[in-house]
């Protein structure tokens, strides 16, 4: 009887022990931020640095499921296709020198929030999710692996889906939606991950001035993405690789698949579209009847279209709410989240670890 008690108070010790909420010191974030600051400037395209819309991607899709932002991808499923680029980097970062400091649910939603500060170095308005960034996120028992059973919404969505995705998901209301759409703003589609070609943006709305010093369109946060959609209106649908269907500018119809990336237009998909107009796709491959400029058969603006003019003509108001909006949807998570640790806040953190060490001492040292 005895011998049965060890073992409980045993597993119980443990299990206080294992389950301990994982809350980084001053010290530790700011080594991970300042390592995640160098990796996302490691990775280099001419002008863009590919790993700004990675980390952002990576953050959105970590948080697709039940568990929400878990630190946990499934690489085997086809919605997530390309992230592994990320998550390679992102997770060899992580193990070689973070691994039990940090989780790994909060690495990958700093990462996130790291990439989107360095997004507006050179724009206007700048992104400031750093001051109000929580941590203690909780990871999936399997990280950085997992079994994903939630589709992440497709770019062949109409309206009604699109929106009922991100309500479902993420409680999100129409405008939440809009704000978090924004983010294709950032980044590019590739034939082998999604199926799709090109960039939402180019030079045409970009909040920074074009210069080899400055980051290219694909990696500034703006509201170039919403100027797309409202200020050119002549969108047409094209096939891509013979299978799906993007909208590219009227003067444009050859497929960007087709085309040398010098000379491709920029794209919206059905998603993106939806901000603006009432769309329903008549097929897999995402087939949609009307046009924005049809004489035919024109679009109807959908209820988004009014959000989506305020953002294309404000960019401060959209960086503001998309802080709010990204910051909400990443602090989703199992446990309940702690400030970001400050410099004051450092030696509070020892004392409440130290409490679980004593607990497992005193257990199989004095109990015992």
């Amino acid at each position: 009887m005895h011998a049965l008690y060890r073992l409980w108070c045993i597993s119980l010790a443990l299990k206080c022990f294992v389950s301990i909420q994982i809350i980084p010191t001053f010290t530790n974030y700011e080594k991970a931020k300042t390592e995640l600051f160098k990796l996302i400037e490691s990775v280099k395209n001419g002008r863009d640095l590919p790993m700004i819309a990675g980390c952002v991607r990576l953050a959105f899709h970590d948080c697709i499921g039940k568990e929400y932002c878990n630190g946990c991808i499934d690489h085997t499923h086809a919605g997530n296709a390309g992230l592994k680029v990320t998550t390679d980097r992102i997770n060899a970062l992580y193990e070689a020198l973070f691994k039990g400091s940090i989780s790994r649910a909060d690495f990958y939603a700093l990462a996130a929030v790291v990439a989107l500060t360095r997004s507006t170095a050179d724009a206007p308005v700048k992104y400031k999710g750093l001051d109000f960034f929580k941590v203690g996120r909780k990871d999936c028992d399997s990280s950085p692996n997992e079994f994903q059973s939630v589709t992440p919404p497709s770019g062949t969505d109409g309206t009604n889906k699109t929106f009922k995705f991100f309500q479902d998901n993420f409680n999100f209301t129409v405008r939440n939606t809009v704000v978090i759409l924004g983010a294709h703003t950032l980044g590019r589609c590739s034939l082998e991950n999604t199926g799709f070609v090109g960039t939402w943006v180019d030079d045409e709305f970009s909040t920074v001035v074009k210069d080899p010093s400055t980051l290219a369109p694909t990696s500034v946060l703006d509201n170039a993405y919403y100027r797309e959609i409202i200020d050119n209106l002549s969108w047409k649908q094209v096939t891509i690789d013979g299978i799906k269907k993007q909208w590219q500018k009227e003067n444009t119809l050859i497929p960007n698949d087709k085309l040398p990336e010098a000379n491709r237009s920029t794209l919206l998909l059905n998603s993106d579209i939806t901000n603006s107009w009432v769309i329903e796709p008549t097929d897999e491959s995402g087939t949609v009847a009307c046009a924005p400029t049809s004489t035919n058969n024109t679009c109807q603006h959908s209820v988004a279209h009014n959000y989506t003019v305020e953002f294309a003509r404000n960019n401060s108001l959209w960086v503001i709410e998309f802080t709010n909006v990204f910051g909400r949807m990443i602090e989703m998570n199992q446990n309940v989240l702690k400030d970001r640790p400050t410099l004051s806040s450092q030696w509070r953190v020892i004392p409440f670890y130290a409490i679980y060490f004593l607990m497992f001492a005193f257990y199989t040292l004095v109990i015992l």
